[in-house]
């Protein structure tokens, strides 16, 4: 089920995954055009069904993107994979914003050359924190950390990092990643 609550029908139960005061980081697929990218028409119903929560929402939803080596051009493109291929990423998060919701973006590309620490020792600048080489894997890991729009600290590996008491939330940081699924149009 989609909502975690008391309330018990078909997208809501106890065992949920949504919290009504959760952070939802949606990761999408931005770096190409049209259908090389996520449907805009899956996100802004994706979105809209958090903000349903029968427990009234009063959390956050960032959506986000690492594109590497292109640019997202401000999540504003005008060639998107939806019904009306106008419909961008930052037109979805400002129609949410416009109703009162805490919804905004986050250009991982923007970050990803910062290679950054944890939170919890004391860095608070955005980027990657990357692990050193490992040989059998063939690549370093790294992972993003960040602030949102609306200044809550976010580590994608530890949660949501609270600077007054020095701790993570682990429990209360849910990650969608929404991939590039195409819109058939007859």
């Amino acid at each position: 089920k989609l909502h975690r609550s008391n309330a018990d029908w078909m997208l809501a139960g106890p065992d949920g995954i949504v919290a009504a005061n959760d952070v939802v980081v949606i990761k999408i697929n931005y770096q190409w055009a049209e259908r090389g990218g996520t449907n805009m028409d899956l996100l802004r119903g994706l979105i809209r069904k958090i903000l349903d929560h029968p427990d009234t929402f009063t959390g956050e939803v960032v959506v986000c993107e690492n594109a590497q080596f292109a640019s997202v051009d401000g999540f504003d493109r005008a060639d998107n994979n939806a019904q009306d291929p106008t419909l961008s990423p930052n037109d979805v998060v400002v129609h949410f914003q416009g109703l009162g919701y805490d919804v905004s973006l986050s250009d991982w590309t923007a970050i990803r050359t910062n290679s950054v620490d944890e939170y919890s020792a004391g860095d608070a600048d955005d980027g990657y924190v990357v692990y050193p080489y490992d040989s059998q894997l063939g690549c370093a890991v790294s992972y993003p950390k960040f602030q949102t729009a609306f200044g809550t600290n976010i580590s994608l590996r530890d949660g949501i990092w609270d600077p007054v008491g020095g701790t993570y939330d682990r429990s209360h940081l849910k990650l969608i990643n929404l991939p590039v699924l195409k819109s058939h149009h007859a």
